[in-house]
């Protein structure tokens, strides 16, 4: 992500700390027009959302559409390994029924597609929970069953689950962002631009205007070419010889 673009998140995150301050809260946190509060959360998912990409594309972690497939994958991989562990201790208690609920080849995991596949993951947690939580846990350890893995798994299974299952506004960006940075942030300003003209209601009493004039402050674009965060200096004139 270029210079202009980091000003330009700042400059979201800068205002929104704007409407975060308590002081402010009390002024428009759901209090008419009651649609303020609802826009006001959607800006705070999307401008994250952006964030996260931006954090991600510096790690070198790829793009979005990588990003899902990675987390994906990782999931695929741990519910297999905790699944087989499972099919054999089963088969060994002659636990049929259980045996048969996790008795999925690889290409049928990767055959699921979202919820399916947090629906199936969980269910192997849950089942390895039990075992790791019932009387003959330490027989359990031999096989690999153990607490750790449990916890590694729902770990995974919490990672992908917050792709899948994350707020609608904040997946219209992610959407976005397979298309380049610039369109992404087009979406998002138009979710503040919508702020913009809502915060204006607020403007009846002095604290409202004083919010209101932080806002249009924080809305500013502010920084140089070199990534400050500081307004540009106008040249000093030229004085005559």
């Amino acid at each position: 992500m270029n210079i202009e673009l980091d000003l330009r998140l700042k400059a979201f995150n800068r205002s929104l700390g704007v409407l975060d301050l308590a002081e402010h809260v009390v002024l428009w946190k759901d209090k008419a027009p009651v649609i303020f509060t609802t826009k006001h959360d959607e800006a705070t998912s999307m401008a994250a959302a952006l964030e996260d990409a931006a954090k991600k594309q510096e790690a070198g972690l790829g793009g979005v559409a990588d990003e899902k497939d990675r987390e994906e994958a990782e999931l695929e991989d741990a519910a297999f390994v905790v699944a087989q562990a499972l099919l054999s201790w089963f088969n060994d208690q002659k636990q049929e029924t259980e045996a048969g609920e996790v008795d999925f080849a690889k290409s049928s995991w990767q055959g699921l597609r979202d919820q399916q596949l947090l629906t199936k993951s969980q269910r192997v947690i849950d089942l390895a929970a039990t075992v790791v939580g019932g009387p003959n846990a330490a027989k359990a350890l031999d096989y690999g069953i153990t607490a750790g893995a449990v916890t590694e798994l729902t770990k995974e299974r919490k990672d992908y689950w917050e792709i899948v299952n994350e707020p609608g506004v904040a997946q219209s960006v992610r959407k976005a962002l397979t298309k380049g940075f610039r369109p992404a942030f087009a979406l998002v300003e138009k979710k503040f631009k919508e702020l913009d003209g809502l915060i204006l209601q607020f403007g009846k009493t002095a604290t409202g205007k004083s919010m209101i004039a932080a806002w249009k402050d924080a809305r500013v674009q502010k920084g140089q070419a070199n990534g400050d965060e500081e307004e540009k200096k106008p040249a000093e004139p030229v004085k005559p010889a």
